[in-house]
């Protein structure tokens, strides 16, 4: 039999769980904790040839939002340290590098956070993308309706080379292959440029690839993977911070028009594959709730 007593401690009880639930989203796992996801991926396409054990590593750094509490510089450095420690063969900076939501004690610029960043090691390279945040911060981009924006420009100050609708031929000892970056899907506000929602061109990137060797496209957003072609070994993509809120591999609210579709990790479609990157900061709310922050190391072989 349920008493008063009992009622009462119950109802209690749901203020309290929700206090909790909010101080660990908050302090906890947004502010605090920092995990590797690995994904080891067999490439049927992938014709290199790397040594048993040893296939190309991938780290991504993705959708830091950059703000004091829940991502001051001193975190950024951490994330820094920490990805140097994996040694991967290549870095990928993802996108969207200053947090825009309004629950920030102090604002972290890209002008302070592109000397941290530039601590990064890696013997294949650092390279970056955009993000949709990183144009919408520009208001004279947005105004002009083009680039390059405040944070390609300082980026490649501190010599972090953007692909912004660029690919590039990376040499190794096992071949060679392509990386191509592809600029923001949802670069522009619709009421600054209505018609031009975004600053990709994926034919004209995929357009400066001029051999058969294989191609990873790096892009922000993943909606463009339906549309990337069989070419393309592999896309690499951040953006949605795997929901930020996910319960038991479900996430309620997804910024993606494909929903939990692509929403978080490895996606396989047509004989094509995608990784998308919890990512590490906070959009809309400095909330997270089982996707803990991560860096997403990428091992891929054939």
């Amino acid at each position: 039999m349920i008493t008063r007593r009992k009622l009462l401690l119950g109802l209690l009880g749901i203020p309290l769980a929700g206090l909790f639930a909010g101080f660990y989203s908050f302090f906890i796992e947004a502010g605090w904790r920092l995990r590797v996801q690995r994904w080891r991926l067999a490439l049927p396409d992938w014709p290199m040839d790397w040594p048993a054990g040893q296939p190309l590593r991938i780290a991504l750094v993705a959708d830091l939002h950059a703000g004091v509490p829940t991502m001051g510089p001193e975190r950024v450095a951490r994330i820094v340290s920490k990805t140097n420690g994996l040694e991967p063969d290549l870095i990928l900076l993802m996108g969207d590098y200053r947090a825009t939501h309004p629950y920030q004690s102090r604002k972290v610029l890209i002008d302070e956070t592109a000397p941290i960043l530039a601590g990064l090691r890696a013997p294949l390279g650092v390279y970056a993308v955009l993000g949709n945040h990183d144009w919408r911060d520009d208001k004279a981009a947005q105004a002009a309706g083009h680039g390059p924006i405040h944070s390609q420009r300082v980026l490649e100050s501190h010599g972090i080379p953007v692909l912004a609708n660029r690919a590039v031929r990376i040499e190794t000892a096992q071949g060679a292959f392509w990386l191509a970056g592809l600029d923001s899907q949802a670069a522009f506000s619709r009421t600054m440029v209505p018609d031009r929602p975004g600053a990709d061109d994926l034919g004209g990137t995929l357009a400066q690839v001029t051999d058969d060797a294989p191609v990873i496209l790096a892009a922000h957003e993943p909606d463009i993977f339906p549309s990337v072609p069989r070419r393309v070994a592999l896309t690499l993509s951040g953006h949605t911070h795997g929901g930020q809120i996910r319960l038991l591999g479900w996430a309620p609210v997804v910024p993606s028009r494909y929903g939990n579709r692509y929403a978080y990790g490895p996606v396989s479609e047509d004989g094509r594959q995608m990784v998308v990157s919890g990512g590490l900061g906070c959009s809309g709310f400095p909330l997270r709730f089982g996707m803990p922050p991560e860096i997403t190391l990428v091992e891929i072989g054939a």
